[in-house]
């Protein structure tokens, strides 16, 4: 079973060269280049919170409790409900200028086969928005919002998304100190000497970064220790990349999760109402309250044993999701490092997503 296929149409192609830039590409880069741009970690918690905190925090009002809820309100596609997770650059603080989506994930809930595949989307993918302009993939949101970057990610991955839910800066690091913080088994070490302070964005060099080290092995990380960990960009040790991070940001959710569906969690009112807060201020979505309690239905259900991680890269070989490469010469691309497919076109990775998302792993 697979999806219709989704990819670049004979019109797209007719207006678009061999490397996959359009000749009236247009940048509509705003703002400034010395934004600090929040990564993976802002989003880190969509997933376990969309399965259950809005859910819960609805629950402690008896009137609003609904019997008649199911998993089977959730929208779905040949057994599959895939979730579209977005984390926003843009803070409380007022900081951050622009609202760029340097985590793009995408979570695909198996409903037939219980499980759970995360896809992330590296934030240099060279990509075409539906209005015909070209740009990264994370500046998308910031341009056309949430129906845009559906239909991008829909044409990148080759499967439909029927929900997207875009969390804050504040929601990642709030939400984890509710919860009492998380553990992470941290693979290996690394230091990052160039980690940015928030709020010196504008500061000389000496005051802009700091330094941030993990040690191997497993810990309990607070709110911003798990933000540093997820964020950082820099780090030696093989740890300096994006994909680095999409793999560390992978791991944080399952972590989140385990905490946010434990039996301590679960049993405290208060965490929960303090949960429901942050996320009601903090989250975009067109998930509506009566669809989040079939996620958790639904999430009750999932095996969490079964949770396969993809992630779309340049270094890797083909079957291990190494399906992109960035081209040397940028000239078409305003100058900027981006990534495009290896092969011209999306077809590649609809069928390295598609097997993964039908069991062929």
């Amino acid at each position: 079973m697979t999806y219709s296929d989704m990819k670049i149409t004979t019109e797209d192609t007719d207006r678009t060269n061999s490397a996959g830039v359009s000749s009236r590409y247009r940048d509509k880069k705003k703002g400034s280049t010395g934004i600090l741009v929040f990564g993976a970690g802002v989003l880190l918690v969509g997933i376990a919170l969309f399965f259950i905190v809005k859910t819960l925090g609805k629950s402690l009002d008896p009137i609003s409790i609904v019997a008649s809820v199911s998993a089977s309100d959730i929208e779905e596609t040949d057994g599959r409900t895939n979730v579209l997770l977005l984390g926003s650059d843009k803070r409380n603080s007022g900081v951050v200028s622009s609202e760029l989506t340097d985590t793009i994930l995408v979570a695909s809930i198996g409903q037939v086969d219980k499980d759970l595949v995360l896809i992330s989307i590296p934030r240099d993918l060279w990509v075409q928005s539906p209005e015909g302009y070209h740009s990264k993939v994370n500046e998308i949101y910031t341009y056309g919002g949430a129906e845009e970057i559906t239909q991008v990610v829909e044409d990148v991955l080759g499967i439909p998304i029927h929900y997207h839910t875009l969390v804050t800066f504040d929601l990642f690091r709030e939400a984890i100190n509710v919860l009492g913080g998380i553990e992470i088994t941290v693979d290996r070490a690394f230091t990052d000497y160039e980690y940015p302070v928030e709020g010196k964005e504008n500061a000389p060099d000496n005051e802009r970064y700091e330094t941030v080290h993990f040690e191997a092995g497993k810990q309990v990380m607070d709110g911003d220790t798990a933000l540093k960990y997820a964020r950082s960009r820099k780090g030696d040790n093989d740890e300096g990349t994006d994909f680095a991070r999409s793999r560390r940001q992978q791991k944080v959710i399952m972590a989140i999760k385990d905490k946010a569906l434990s039996l301590e969690t679960l049993i405290n009112p208060v965490k929960l109402k303090e949960l429901y807060d942050i996320y009601s201020k903090s989250v975009d979505t067109n998930i509506d309250l009566g669809t989040v309690q079939s996620f958790y239905l639904l999430s009750q259900k999932i095996n969490f044993e079964r949770v396969t991680a993809v992630v779309l890269d340049d270094r890797s070989e083909a079957n291990e999701g190494g399906l992109l490469y960035a081209p040397e010469d940028t000239t078409l691309y305003g100058g900027r490092y981006v990534l495009i497919p290896r092969t011209g076109d999306y077809s590649q990775i609809h069928a390295y997503v598609q097997k993964y998302v039908f069991g062929g792993k």
